[in-house]
């Protein structure tokens, strides 16, 4: 009886721990509605259910049909549309005179921003532009951030940032958000792995993997650690496939320390301002490790004429294997090294050419917006392999050239001949069109509109 009672109450210790930890934060936890203007709704009853969430139509809890437009107002009557809800998602607030950062995805393309705090106070724009300005938007890392309150507002709550680097896999990771229009709703699981790049999502990845069931509505929302601290910013989700846009266990949140640094210089300057060496770089593989005579590094592939690092005297075929004191071992490893500088520092590199180490010193300038991040992992064109596409432009349009058997192109029923008229409702006519729009995928889904023989579809 006696160890029943003491293991009772070790519980309920932990479940105190986390009814404070959602007390605690919740209050700094917002709610924000894209409001834009659109076709008819009437024209979604034509769309398949699973893609509403998808194209932001709201719908009450159990609905299966979408939420019928509203009622023409005065302005609708004088030939101005009034905006609607397109989609919902959530926010947190980080200084207490009214910033609050989420995901760039959640505000994109809105005609008009509501925010809604927890102790109900609103704030929008459309009632009035200065209620809720954006002081910027990062696409390169889905981030933006909002200031409510035209700065009349102070003492808000906020959520500190934890130091994502000092997560551990096996970490308590709670979740609060809005997720399929369920306003404040709480989900708590563990960090499940930290560090994942590479999935294609933005430009800059670092991201925490959660079991914490997040969903449609969660995006720019905390991801928070047991004692209530920002270990992220909540994303996106990779779904069991087939239309379903429910967790099954696998979401991811953007670092804090990256929130942090993206967010202060939005706030600083109205956009990131990042450093830019000018070189374009490769994995070392063994293969590549033993020929040019290193165990580890980054291969340099090309030093771009005239840029920072060929002025450095850095030259393709060098292997990068510090930046600063710390140490790099792949271009993802290398790119955040020198985020962690400013456009005119000068950057210590070290690196080893035909095996002789050497130390150089770039002196980075800012990067600007025709700049690519330079890792050659496969290109552009590793965009469609992944889907298992090949696409071929034809004066008649661009249509499907070949579809991978059992690839994620396959499983979508994409097929040879179909034409392309948009990829994640962008119009695209060339295939660069698509490797543009594909960098603006949500989550893991991207939507293609085809014709096929004369029959339009998603």
């Amino acid at each position: 009886v006696r160890a029943a009672e003491d293991a009772l109450a070790v519980a309920e210790k932990l479940q105190e721990a986390f009814t404070t930890v959602v007390d605690k934060t919740k209050p700094a936890v917002v709610v924000i509605s894209n409001k834009q203007v659109g076709p008819d709704r009437s024209a979604m009853q034509q769309m398949p259910p699973e893609l509403w969430r998808f194209f932001g139509v709201p719908m009450e809890p159990g609905q299966d049909q979408p939420m019928p437009p509203q009622q023409p107002g005065p302005r609708e009557r004088r030939g101005k549309p009034r905006p609607e809800i397109a989609g919902k998602g959530s926010g947190v607030i980080i200084r207490p005179d009214g910033y609050i950062v989420t995901n760039y995805h959640v505000i994109e393309g809105n005609a008009a921003l509501e925010v809604r705090l927890e102790d109900g106070r609103v704030f929008d724009s459309e009632r009035d532009a200065k209620e809720v300005q954006v002081v910027g938007y990062d696409e390169d890392t889905d981030l933006a951030v909002l200031r409510v309150g035209n700065g009349e507002v102070k003492n808000l709550p906020t959520l500190a940032f934890a130091d994502s680097d000092k997560v551990r896999v096996g970490d308590w990771a709670i979740a609060i958000g809005a997720p399929f229009n369920l306003d404040y709703s709480v989900t708590v699981g563990h960090v499940s792995q930290k560090g994942r790049y590479d999935v294609g999502v933005t430009t800059f990845e670092n991201y925490i993997q959660t079991d914490a069931a997040i969903n449609p509505g969660n995006s720019g929302g905390p991801l928070l650690n047991i004692r209530g601290e920002l270990t992220g910013i909540n994303e996106f989700i990779v779904t069991g496939g087939g239309m379903s846009r429910g967790s099954v266990g696998l979401g991811f949140a953007i670092a804090s320390n990256l929130v942090r640094q993206v967010t202060d210089s939005l706030i600083a300057n109205g956009e990131v301002i990042r450093p830019f060496l000018g070189i374009s770089m490769q994995p070392l593989d063994e293969t590549l490790g033993k020929q040019f005579g290193v165990e580890y590094g980054v291969l340099v592939s090309e030093a771009i004429a005239g840029d920072p690092a060929d002025k450095a005297g850095i030259k393709a075929g060098d292997v990068i294997t510090h930046v600063g004191t710390k140490a790099v071992r792949t271009p993802h490893d290398l790119l955040f090294a020198v985020l962690a500088y400013k456009p005119g520092d000068k950057i210590k590199v070290r690196l080893v050419r035909k095996t002789e180490t050497l130390n150089v010193e770039v002196v980075a300038r800012q990067r600007g917006k025709t700049d690519t991040v330079g890792a050659v992992i496969g290109g552009r064109q590793e965009m469609l392999d992944k889907l298992g596409l090949t696409v071929e432009n034809t004066p008649d349009g661009l249509f499907v050239a070949d579809v991978v058997g059992g690839s994620p192109a396959d499983r979508a029923e994409l097929r040879r001949g179909d034409r392309i008229i948009e990829v994640n409702q962008t119009e695209v006519k060339t295939a660069e069109d698509v490797f543009a729009a594909l960098k603006k995928t949500r989550g893991t889904t991207a939507v293609f509109y085809i014709d096929r023989r004369g029959n339009k579809r998603f």
